[in-house]
């Protein structure tokens, strides 16, 4: 797969140009159309999206037109970064009819294109100054059909980045159990649900994954050799799956440092179950609590200076902080029976699951201080194992608020819940990757 720049045309009305350094994906500078009109006015830019053209006529490109269009105009709108306008007409002999498109309120509108030859797709978008009909931006993707629904997110973060300067999360993928095999295994899935991928295949009990900072691999728990042990897989590399710790006893909720260099897990080694870090290989660096209790699910702040994470030393299990060297202890919550927290990538709140009654968790935020708790969720049903989106704009949950245990996204707010895809079985344990 690979995508390329095609033009870049002199910007118009007060666009800036800042130069976007090559990410994973992209093989050549690219510009960032930053409206200065817009910037700051608290009006979100109006973006067009006219119909996608076909390039060949082979039998199979309308469909594949349409699916591309729609994969784009999600992705599109899942950003929430802008005022999505339709409706408006065709290009006539390559032009832009300013007028019409104005009148319904797009400064910029995004064309696009597809030509299928073989098993060989190429997608190329376009943005379109709606004042002077010039194009501002083009680039242009080739990929395999099989890899076409990527091809699409990928084009489409590169059109988020040009329009809001902020990196788009198309490209993404969610990491969680499932068991729809009668056994719980770990599978993959774009973030709008598509391409589930399974990756294990042990036909025991596979929990709790955790991508990497890079998203080169995946720490998960598993019982396939009769204990709690803890193990990374290579993404996407095969699926090989490597021992991380196969001590006696708990081997529990592996989670990466952010320089993806350590680990916090918790080990019982026959006693009270307490948090270590450990290096990629399994070799224990530090033990970081001591109290009588079992302490679990430890998250890092995304500096890499603290950990959150869980304790019935109290009693119940509560949320506390501390440093990574298991200093300067506090306590967040009280009198609550909360779980599985995830610190927010820029810092600012740690989610986490609460009990609110026998059967029924919500999700809540807090400050890393223990100030403004908050619930995002409230109903009769179980939402729990909140994670982060790679920006900290998002969460997804698991939830079985329609019956079967499935995997739900909401804006970091509580706003705007919604399944994400309609996976058999039950989904547990989601982790929102790089």
């Amino acid at each position: 797969m690979s995508l390329k720049l095609l033009n870049k045309s002199s910007l118009t009305w007060g666009f800036c140009l800042v130069v976007f350094l090559a990410g994973p994906f992209v093989h050549a500078a690219d510009v960032y159309l930053g409206l200065q009109a817009y910037g700051g006015s608290g009006k979100s830019l109006g973006v067009g999206l006219l119909r996608f053209g076909a390039v060949t006529s082979n039998p199979e490109t309308g469909a594949l037109v349409d699916l591309l269009r729609s994969i784009v105009r999600e992705d599109l709108l899942f950003s929430r970064y802008f005022n999505m306008v339709e409706g408006g007409p065709d290009l006539a002999s390559g032009r832009l009819d300013s007028v019409a498109w104005g009148s319904l309120g797009a400064q910029v509108v995004i064309t696009g294109d597809v030509k299928l030859q073989g098993a060989a797709v190429t997608l190329r978008c376009r943005i379109m100054d709606v004042a002077t009909g010039k194009i501002l931006y083009e680039k242009e993707g080739d990929a395999s059909r099989e890899a076409a629904r990527r091809l699409a997110h990928l084009l489409s973060d590169q059109l988020i980045f040009q329009l809001s300067g902020q990196p788009g999360l198309a490209h993404t993928r969610i990491a969680f159990a499932n068991n729809q095999t009668r056994h719980k295994e770990i599978y993959v899935m774009d973030y709008d649900g598509a391409n589930v991928v399974r990756l294990t295949f042990d036909r025991s009990i596979s929990l709790l994954p955790e991508w990497s900072p890079d998203g080169k691999a995946i720490a998960f728990n598993s019982y396939k050799a009769q204990n709690p042990d803890a193990y990374i897989l290579d993404f996407p590399g095969g699926g090989t799956v490597h021992q991380l710790s196969m001590r006696q006893g708990l081997n529990t909720g592996p989670h990466w440092s952010p320089d993806g260099a350590t680990l916090a897990v918790t080990l019982s080694k026959g006693s009270d179950p307490d948090i270590y870090l450990i290096d990629r290989h399994g070799r224990i660096l530090r033990r970081l609590t001591q109290a009588q209790g079992i302490d679990t699910s430890p998250t890092f702040s995304p500096n890499g200076q603290q950990i959150a994470f869980i304790s019935d030393r109290s009693g119940n299990p509560e949320l506390y902080v501390m440093d990574t060297t298991g200093a300067h202890v506090q306590r967040l919550t009280y009198g609550q029976w909360v779980d599985s927290p995830a610190w927010s990538p820029k810092g600012g709140l740690i989610a986490y699951e609460r009990q609110r009654s026998q059967g029924q968790y919500d999700i809540y935020v807090i400050d890393p201080s223990g100030q403004n708790n908050q619930a995002l969720t409230e109903g009769n049903a179980r939402n729990e194992n909140p994670s982060w989106s790679p920006d900290g704009r998002f969460i997804v949950f698991a939830s079985n608020r329609n019956g079967r245990r499935q995997l739900f996204i909401m804006g970091a707010d509580g706003s705007d819940p919604h399944q994400v895809g309609n996976v058999p079985g039950s989904c547990f344990d989601p982790s929102w990757g790089p």
